[in-house]
């Protein structure tokens, strides 16, 4: 039953990062006179159930066990920081989020190219997983690579990369190709953005972009904005951004986040998001509700012993939502894994919603 359970689960994770031509998605880290402005759409072209999460300090966490990997260990951990989090798998797996330290972790499909390192000593620990351990634990950029040191995320036939800032003004971009992680950031990210290919791949495209004066080469066309083309938009603009002619960096940067939709003609973003950590804001909009909502992190109780807090991100509201989050319930993480992932078999379904209970505790 165990060893049935770990493959259903191992091939979640796989589904979970289909391929970058079908599962788009851009982030990037805008320079506001010093201080970051993160934008980040997950832009998958259907609607998805999916909840913006209040992860506590304090909590006491294992990680899932991998089965295909008996002789493995496991990694525990509490919590250092609270956290809100963008989900669409379960609780205890996001997608993005960013901390009360301000450090911000992104995921984007790498399909293609992810090649994640083979068993070693180090603990495996599955995509999701990592988001929250580096969400939970670090407040730097550095810190979050020097993990690496301890855990390694699990291989699967499917593969994802991150674009990870913090509140210092540190950037990088974090992948895993010939199963070694490979890393940009201070002058080897000149370009603080990352789509569906390798950043190499996406800088190398870029300096032809430049070569064109802008004009796109015919393999590109304008419809579609595939992976390298919204690096391309989005880094030009965050180079040629001006607040004295743009207007507002927030304003700027859902006008980017439109702008790199892979779809020109209609809107096809999951969620489009804008992190403003200087002011512990968190803007977005959503496939089913197009109207700009917002909510405050400094007003959440991050403590362990009150509940987790949860707001549908497609709930019809708008305007500062902070008030409109709701207790968490093991129904929520049902939900998203049932209108996701309807074939899943039950005792996935199960082990998936009943994880955080199960195995996370408060420590207070």
């Amino acid at each position: 039953m165990k060893k049935h359970l770990s493959s259903v689960l191992l091939s979640i994770i796989c589904i979970c990062l289909l391929p970058a031509a079908v599962l788009p998605c851009t982030t990037f880290v805008l320079d506001n006179d010093g201080q970051p402005v993160y934008g980040k759409n997950m832009d998958w072209r259907f609607p998805v159930t999916a909840y913006v999460l209040v992860n506590k300090r304090g909590g006491a966490k294992t990680s899932m066990a991998v089965q295909e990997e008996p002789d493995s260990p496991q990694i525990s951990w509490t919590s250092k920081y609270g956290s809100v989090t963008f989900n669409w798998f379960a609780r205890e797996m996001p997608f993005e989020g960013i901390n009360e330290a301000g450090l911000f972790v992104s995921t984007m499909g790498l399909s293609q190219d992810t090649e994640y390192p083979s068993p070693d000593t180090r603990t495996p620990i599955y995509g999701f997983q990592w988001v929250q351990y580096q969400l939970d634990n670090y407040s730097t950029v550095d810190e979050v690579i020097a993990s690496d040191q301890i855990m390694r995320v699990l291989q699967s036939d499917q593969g994802a990369h991150y674009l990870v800032s913090d509140s210092k003004g540190n950037c990088a971009s974090i992948e895993w190709l010939d199963g070694t992680m490979v890393c940009h950031t201070g002058q080897s990210m000149p370009h603080k953005v990352l789509a569906n290919s390798t950043y190499d791949q996406s800088v190398a495209f870029l300096r032809l972009f430049s070569a064109f004066d802008g004009f796109l080469p015919l393999t590109h066309p304008v419809i579609y904005r595939g992976s390298l083309l919204r690096f391309a938009i989005a880094a030009d603009m965050l180079q040629t951004f001006d607040p004295q002619t743009w207007g507002p960096a927030l304003d700027y940067a859902f006008d980017i986040l439109q702008d790199v939709e892979i779809n020109s003609l209609t809107s096809s973003a999951v969620w489009s998001a804008v992190y403003d950590p200087s002011n512990n804001k968190i803007y977005f909009r959503s496939y089913d509700n197009d109207r700009t909502r917002q909510f405050d992190l400094s007003a959440f109780d991050f403590s362990c012993p009150t509940p987790v807090k949860a707001l549908d991100v497609h709930a019809e509201l708008e305007g500062d939502v902070t008030s409109s989050f709701v207790d968490y319930t093991e129904a929520m993480s049902r939900d998203m894994l049932e209108s996701n992932f309807s074939y899943l078999p039950d005792e996935a379904i199960d082990y998936l919603a009943t994880y955080p209970e199960k195995y996370t505790h408060c420590t207070e």
